[in-house]
This record gives C-alpha cells, sequence and structure tokens, in this order.
C-alpha cells in the first residue's frame, strides 16, 4: 500500500520519538522514582481537559509533565508524555493520527528535558524552565503545522488564531510547572498527588463539579419547562427520543462514557422549534410549501439557540451535532446540508432513528399513532435510504426486546416533567 506524504510523516514522527527514548532511556533504573511514573500516568489520564485562567483555557498536561522533566531526564519524559498523554478521544481517532500524537508528545517532552538539563545548571532555574515550556509548545505547533501543510484539504486552514491563544497561556503554564516541580521536591509523590487534586477541585472536581453539574441539570430543567409552557406535546416528544436514543446507543456499542452526555443532548434536538410559529406546529392538515420550508429552518435555529447557552465542553459538540443534524438522511438527500452516511455525527444518526420511531407511534394533531408491528415494517422499508442500516437493525432488536420484556415502555408517556 503506498502512503501518502502526510501518512509517511506521521509514522515518520512516531519512529523518531521510538528512537529518540532508546537513546536517551538510561540502561537501568538507578535512582529512579517508578513511583512517580505510575502516579502520573494515572493523573495524566485524567488531565485531558482545559482548565480556565481569564478566559483562556490550557492543558496541564506539562506542568504534571514537568517534574520528571526535571528530575529524570529525556528518556523518561518523552516515554511519559507518549503513554500517559492519552485521552479517551483519540482511540477513536485513524492509527496513523494515533501514532503521531504519540510521537509528536514523545519528541516535545524529550527535547524540553534536553533543554531544561542544559540550562539549569548554568543559566538557574527560571530560566531553564521559560526555555523548555518553550521548546515543548513549539515543538508541538512545528510538528502539527508540517502534518497541515501535507495535507490539501488542511493546508489553507492552519489555525493559527488557536496557535496565539495557546501561547498566551505560557505564563501561568510555566507557574504551575514551578508549583508542581516544588511539591515534588519537597513532598514527594503526595505533593503531586495533592496539587493536582487542588486543580481538579477547582476546576470541575469534588468542590466545584457537583455544583456543576447542578447547575447544567437546573438550566436544563429550565428550558424544558419552557418548552412545556409552550407545546406538552413537543416535551413528550422530547422525553421519548431522549429514552430512545440511549436504548439505541447502548444497544449499538457508543463510548459509554459518553452515554449520559447523549442522554442530555437528546433533550435539545427539537429545541429550534421553540422559534417556530403555533400556526405551523400545530396545523392539522398538511404543510403548505412556504410553511415546510419554516419547518427545516429548526435545526439551524436550534444551533443558533445552542450556541448561547454555557454548555460544558464535555457536551456541546455531541449536543450541536444532535440539534444541526438529525434531519439528515443516510441517502444524502436530508436537510439542512444534505450530508450522506458517515458524513452525518453518529449521535446525529442515532437521535434520527429514535425521533422517527416516537414520530410514527406517537400521536400527532394531524393523525392517529401508528401500531408498534407496523412502525417497525416502515423502519425496515426506509433502512439505508432515510436511516443508517445498521443501526435501524439495531433498534429493532431492542424495542423488540422492550416489546417482550416490558410493552408498556414502547409507548408509553414518560413522566419525567413531573420533576421539573
Amino acid at each position: 500500500m503506498k502512503l501518502s506524504l502526510r501518512n509517511s510523516f506521521l509514522i515518520f514522527c512516531a519512529i523518531t520519538a521510538i528512537i529518540f527514548i532508546s537513546l536517551t532511556l538510561p540502561p537501568s533504573l538507578g535512582d529512579f522514582d517508578i513511583r512517580i511514573v505510575i502516579i502520573l500516568v494515572l493523573l495524566l489520564i485524567n488531565a485531558n481537559y482545559q482548565i480556565e485562567i481569564e478566559g483562556r483555557s490550557f492543558s496541564i498536561n506539562y506542568p504534571l509533565l514537568f517534574p520528571v522533566i526535571a528530575f529524570f531526564g529525556p528518556g523518561w519524559a518523552s516515554l511519559l508524555a507518549a503513554i500517559g498523554l492519552i485521552s479517551v478521544n483519540e482511540f477513536e481517532s485513524p492509527k496513523f493520527v494515533f501514532l503521531f500524537n504519540r510521537g509528536s508528545l514523545a519528541l516535545a517532552a524529550g527535547f524540553s528535558a534536553l533543554c531544561f538539563n542544559q540550562l539549569s545548571q548554568s543559566r538557574g532555574f527560571l530560566l531553564a524552565l521559560t526555555v523548555s515550556t518553550l521548546v515543548y509548545f513549539f515543538v508541538n505547533l512545528i510538528l502539527v503545522i508540517i502534518t497541515l501543510l501535507f495535507d490539501k484539504e488542511t493546508r489553507n486552514d492552519i489555525p493559527f488564531h488557536a496557535f496565539i491563544d495557546t501561547f498566551k497561556t505560557l505564563l501561568p503554564s510555566i507557574a504551575i510547572s514551578a508549583l508542581f516541580y516544588n511539591a515534588y521536591r519537597y513532598l514527594d509523590v503526595f505533593g503531586v498527588v495533592g496539587g493536582f487534586l487542588i486543580f481538579i477541585s477547582l476546576r470541575s472536581g469534588a468542590l466545584l463539579g457537583l455544583l456543576e453539574a447542578n447547575y447544567r441539570i437546573s438550566l436544563i430543567k429550565a428550558l424544558l419547562r419552557a418548552v412545556y409552557a409552550k407545546d406538552p406535546d413537543l416535551m413528550e416528544h422530547l422525553e421519548k427520543v431522549a429514552y430512545y436514543s440511549k436504548l439505541l446507543a447502548k444497544r449499538c456499542g457508543y463510548p459509554r462514557w459518553k452515554l449520559q452526555i447523549l442522554d442530555e443532548a437528546s433533550y435539545f434536538h427539537d429545541i429550534g422549534k421553540l422559534e417556530i410559529a403555533d400556526d405551523i406546529l400545530k396545523k392539522s392538515s398538511s404543510l403548505t410549501l412556504t410553511e415546510y420550508k419554516e419547518m427545516q429552518t429548526h435545526p439551524e435555529r436550534g444551533l443558533l439557540f445552542l450556541k448561547e447557552i454555557p454548555l460544558p465542553k464535555t457536551h456541546r459538540k455531541i449536543v450541536e451535532n444532535i440539534a444541526l443534524y438529525h434531519h439528515e438522511r443516510y441517502d444524502g438527500k436530508g436537510y439542512p446540508f444534505g450530508l450522506k452516511g458517515d458524513e452525518i455525527p453518529l449521535e446525529a444518526r442515532i437521535v434520527a432513528v429514535a425521533d422517527t420511531w416516537d414520530a410514527m407511534t406517537g400521536k400527532r394533531c394531524y393523525r392517529e399513532a401508528m401500531s408498534p408491528d407496523n412502525a417497525i415494517a416502515e423502519l425496515w422499508r426506509v433502512k439505508g435510504t432515510q436511516l443508517d442500516p445498521d443501526l435501524v437493525e439495531a433498534f429493532i432488536e431492542a424495542i423488540q426486546a422492550e416489546i417482550k420484556h416490558s410493552p408498556q415502555n414502547v409507548t408509553k408517556k414518560l413522566p419525567i416533567q413531573k420533576a421539573l
């Protein structure tokens, strides 16, 4: 198989990182503290989110790596960066991208450690820390830019503004790196763990995480109250689509860590209908062409509505994907963009199946509810044209299991609004 220049470069970075680690890693453990590797791998795996300082976000990965960079040298720093800085999302990336990420982070950490070791002996700690932080940033930056330049689709869209924003976070990164350095120097691994716990508490952990979760749930409930006040039937529809979406997501192997996010996000799929006039939403006869086109604007209206809501970063992409793309069709004949097949985000394809099912089995102002058997037959009919065929099959299996064990769950009115 002939590799593209881009993929060849991605592999080259990974191989270079392996060579760098093999050349710089000490032949024996010596005075190395294996506890710091174990602790930092566990912390780094859980640290791949951003923290906010004066409106700008940055990762605390480098500050956590810095004790190893400073005390144990380039080999261990590179190895730890390669195995520790892995986010859950990366396992969904193409294999070459995954290898590149491992290699680029390893090289950045390794060169950063080389600079720190050279400068700390002759120029002092502060200058060595500053330069090593800059080196880590610029090695990553240069490797990413080269990768983008190799790809025809991205070479004209290099996000320099994002790099500039990252550069502006270097000062707090340097300060926090110094704190972790001294925490390890004076308090051993317990200092590093303690410092990490303080940061996640301040961001979204034990002290403020519960408040953030409660705030998010309260926000969702407030929005749902508005929906219920405008249209109780729409409220019931949102509840059922969320229920069926989660049912399907479990069946089709959607990542378990995203299930709760998908569940919450599904409630927003038709939020744009709040801006559609009641005489269109509740019309008992067929819509005119003009009215239908107005109804088709609700995904984009929903996206604009969601832009004004302070959703968590872990939720925003999934929520927006669902709201904007749940009326795209698998054959490319949907709206608003005519996306086709896997171009449609997975969560939007999941919600599309659930939405279609409830649209058929729920009573509407213009028709009676369809029986589960007839709705299943209709799903088979639109499989592969309107809806993702694999998801349709998985959903039918899930629904048939529901009918067998709890028939009332298939068409029941879910009582979520009572808790509002």
